[in-house]
């Protein structure tokens, strides 16, 4: 789909924003990054985008200023934001005014999970989507197997690999990276209209197997733990993370705390091409780096 009209990114400063960009412009795509910081417009050429809107999600005017003269957005909004719903239909509203191309929805796996409050949140905006006439395509990405980078060096400090939810319940964790490039596929073919696609990693994993695969490839003994939900509160209390932010994650963790998150990769298998990769694959590229 080659085009002379930029496609929009929003959260594109963020850790899932500033992949997209970079797969984007890797595609050879116009990127118009929209960021909230001025200061970030310098980071975001550096990924590859050609330009930069500055605003808020929360201002409609600087929203419509950026999407204007786009030929599509990819919609990535900040995690467990508790107005993602509100943000998406605005967003799809402003689509239909002004005619874009497409929207991209950077939703999430089985947002059907009421009970957990930013998967509702994300149902809530691909039901407005969906019945709004507006052309879209719904990309639901499981859990990252990036979520390993933040507490890589406490993993290998303390032998414990630790996250507040059962060491034994599955998740089919993706790597970031995959995700980014399907995405920047789906927005730059024009096949993929009206699909809703589920891109999950290609291995059900729990922390015990994530554990063990660690252990072989560092040749350190690493061993899973399921931190309780009370030590995952007192340490984000002591961290002052918001309460809103705090009490959905709580939801969350309890949720895959009984059930996991576990998904097909067939869809993101056929999208890149190529096989995704595994986490092995992914410990060995980002972690073990010499």
């Amino acid at each position: 789909m080659a085009s002379t009209q930029p496609i929009l990114v929003t959260g594109a400063s963020g850790k899932t924003g500033t992949k997209v960009v970079a797969a984007l412009a890797a595609r050879g795509s116009k990127v118009r990054a929209f960021i909230r910081r001025e200061d970030a417009a310098v980071q975001m050429r550096e990924f590859g985008a050609t330009e930069t809107a500055l605003g808020d999600l929360y201002d409609d005017e600087s929203l419509k200023a950026a999407l204007d003269g786009c030929q599509s957005i990819v919609h990535i909004c900040p995690p467990m934001n508790p107005d993602e719903a509100d943000i998406a239909c605005r967003i799809t509203d402003h689509c239909l005014s002004l005619g874009t191309g497409r929207l991209i929805l950077y939703s999430v796996l089985h947002p059907l999970m009421k009970n957990v409050p930013h998967h509702d949140n994300k149902l809530q905006g691909e039901r407005y989507l969906v019945n709004s006439g507006q052309a879209y395509t719904i990309l639901q990405p499981s859990r990252y197997m990036q979520h390993l980078l933040s507490i890589w060096n406490k993993v290998m400090k303390t032998g414990i690999h630790d996250m507040p939810f059962s060491a034994e319940v599955k998740f089919s964790v993706a790597d970031l990276n995959d995700l980014a490039e399907a995405t920047a596929i789906v927005a730059t073919e024009d096949r993929h209209e009206g699909a809703t696609y589920q891109l999950a990693g290609p291995e059900p994993l729990s922390q015990t197997d994530m554990a063990a695969i660690l252990s072989e490839l560092t040749g350190k003994e690493i061993t899973a733990k399921a931190k309780s939900l009370e030590d995952f509160e007192a340490g984000a209390r002591a961290g002052s993370m918001p309460e809103q932010r705090l009490q959905t994650m709580l939801k969350m963790n309890a949720h895959y705390d009984a059930h996991g998150l576990i998904g097909n990769s067939n869809v993101l298998r056929w999208i890149l091409g190529r096989e995704p990769a595994t986490f092995k694959e992914f410990v060995t590229r980002d972690l073990l780096k010499t």
